[in-house]
């Protein structure tokens, strides 16, 4: 798939928008937000049984481990309030994020000396990413579980999605199934094609200028 194909592609710009502006206040208020595009890199949007569901976790750890949803929702308790920046150009203001702080998640893994950067894998089989150990570390950085006080939609990366407010969208992978604690860096999805892989959001950007 080209880069302009996938920027441009998304799921109810339209419906979506204009069925968020016809809500009431109060029901604006507790509702999920709309996001103008959904992007699914892979073409699809996985279909994730909650109950079949593991967050395998390995490599440069004490030892290698699983996490079941249930597991994961009991550590999720952090609520964080962010603006959602997408590469594309649009943003959604004021986001009702929960989730498990990464930097504790990383501590109860008991990465080893030699750990450099923690590696994400979408359930699509596609889609990878990465941060350095001080970018995981950062205030805000989030395994997020649910939006505006729900699960996540499932096209919004249901049960499991990395946020990184600090970043723009593409580096919070969706449906994280797997992380791994690596010395180097692995080439992400969007990195293959000339993205950068330390993508803090900057005035003024335009998303032209990555094509």
């Amino acid at each position: 798939m080209q880069r302009r194909d996938f920027l441009l592609r998304g799921a109810g710009f339209v419906g979506g928008m204009a069925g968020g502006l016809l809500l009431p206040a109060w029901a604006r208020a507790n509702a999920i937000p709309v996001f103008p595009e959904y992007y699914t890199y892979a073409g699809f949007y996985p279909k994730i049984d909650p109950q079949q569901y593991q967050l395998r976790c390995g490599g440069l750890i004490g030892k290698p481990r699983s996490f079941t949803l249930a597991e994961l929702y009991q550590q999720s308790v952090q609520p964080e309030v962010y603006t959602f920046h997408c590469v594309t150009g649009w943003t959604v203001a004021n986001v009702h994020w929960r989730g498990i702080q990464l930097a504790d998640f990383l501590t109860e893994l008991q990465p080893l000396d030699s750990a450099r950067f923690v590696v994400f894998h979408s359930a699509d089989g596609v889609y990878v990413d990465s941060l350095s150990l001080d970018q995981a570390r950062a205030p805000g950085v989030l395994l997020a579980t649910h939006i505006a006080g729900q699960s996540l939609l499932r096209k919004g990366g249901y049960p499991l999605r990395l946020l990184v407010p600090q970043m723009y969208g593409y580096k919070s992978v969706k449906w994280v199934n797997r992380i791994d604690l690596t010395a180097e860096r692995p080439e992400g999805t969007w990195e293959r094609d000339g993205y950068s892989s330390n993508a803090y959001i900057k005035k003024g950007f335009s998303w032209r200028d990555l094509l």
